[in-house]
């Protein structure tokens, strides 16, 4: 197989689809993943995507941003046996470019995207392809359909902590991100780490706006997609299994550049401000200054403890609960320190 040099692209023939176009259940997918020093899960991705059981035609585009670790070389791996596997380089750091580079090179009107550190089932590209075709229907101006991702069940006690963590409401605000939900529905916002776009509709709004490097590019890429007009649209069964952040300290950090990135949002996308996603900033605050508001932060503690208990007694899993407990408090406040962080400092970009 030959592989691109950095900076060399062909042209591809543009293929519009119109969000009334009926879509047949094969309809033609390009799947893009985007990596860098991901020699450790890159395999398990390509594995899994390479087992789809799509009917259709498809291709597997991964744009690899400067990796030095040995993921091309195990990307490689993989092209040498499967022609539907292509490899781009990317020299210029950053994900939003990156995945710009990825749909744009797409041969096909259908567009999905995974991370390289998930796992997807091998029904992932029809369910989400079929999700497209039938919701399509009713929504003329759907843009994308996507599903959940849920960490590596029964691995370790964090993770099965962080599955139940985000399996609620004060753990992931209702997003379809971290909500495994039981039957599709309308969705705000679906993020890049299981999607499927229509290619018309990226092309509608430019794709990722390249300033937002590395934080928030999907959900800004969301809000510009809704003000033109489109819809999202969630499917219950297409959800991956995702390797997050395995530790707490790795956890929280990402944590913090959430928080970071959601006010960098704020700042870009004003209309579309949560008052409730203020709230980890108000915590910080009141545990910061917390000889004046013991009280509250008391209760706030008690809270946390006795929703986790609940949570982990539901699921029979009693043993969890200090470690849901630990999840809660260290994901709002280290959120809480991101918003603080990013309203302080402007985004230089």
């Amino acid at each position: 197989m030959n592989w691109p040099s950095a900076g060399i692209w062909c042209d591809e023939k543009k293929n519009r689809l119109m969000p009334d176009q009926p879509m047949p259940a094969t309809n033609p997918v390009s799947v893009v993943v985007v990596c860098y020093n991901a020699r450790r899960t890159i395999s398990v991705c390509l594995a899994s995507l390479l087992e789809q059981d799509y009917q259709g035609d498809w291709e597997l585009l991964v744009v690899d941003n400067g990796s030095t670790d040995g993921t091309i070389e195990e990307i490689k791996r993989f092209g040498d046996k499967h022609d539907r596997l292509r490899l781009l380089i990317n020299p210029q750091r950053g994900i939003a470019i990156s995945r710009n580079i990825g749909w744009q090179q797409a041969r096909y009107p259908l567009v999905g995207f995974t991370d390289a550190d998930c796992r997807v089932p091998p029904h992932w590209l029809n369910t989400l392809v079929c999700g497209m075709r039938d919701y399509s229907v009713s929504f003329v101006n759907l843009a994308a359909v996507g599903g959940a991702n849920a960490p590596p069940l029964d691995t370790s006690n964090f993770y099965s902590a962080l599955a139940l963590f985000l399996n609620s409401y004060l753990g992931s605000h209702g997003s379809i991100q971290g909500r495994r939900f039981s039957v599709d529905q309308p969705a705000r916002h679906l993020p890049t780490v299981n999607v499927l776009y229509k290619k018309s509709a990226l092309q509608h709004v430019g794709g990722f706006d390249v300033s937002f490097y590395n934080i928030g590019e999907d959900r800004d890429l969301s809000y510009r997609l809704q003000q033109a007009g489109f819809e999202f649209y969630s499917i219950a069964a297409a959800t991956v299994t995702h390797a997050m952040r395995s530790n707490y300290r790795s956890w929280f950090c990402n944590m913090f550049l959430y928080g970071k990135g959601r006010m960098w949002l704020m700042r870009r996308h004003p209309r579309e401000i949560e008052s409730l996603l203020l709230l980890p900033m108000v915590l910080t605050a009141a545990f910061a200054l917390a000889p004046l508001f013991w009280l509250p932060v008391a209760a706030y503690l008690l809270i946390m403890f006795g929703y986790s208990l609940i949570l982990s007694a539901k699921q029979h899993q009693l043993r969890l609960c200090l470690h849901v407990s630990a999840l809660f408090v260290g994901t709002h406040l280290c959120y809480g320190l991101g918003e603080w962080y990013g309203l302080i400092r402007q985004r230089s970009c």
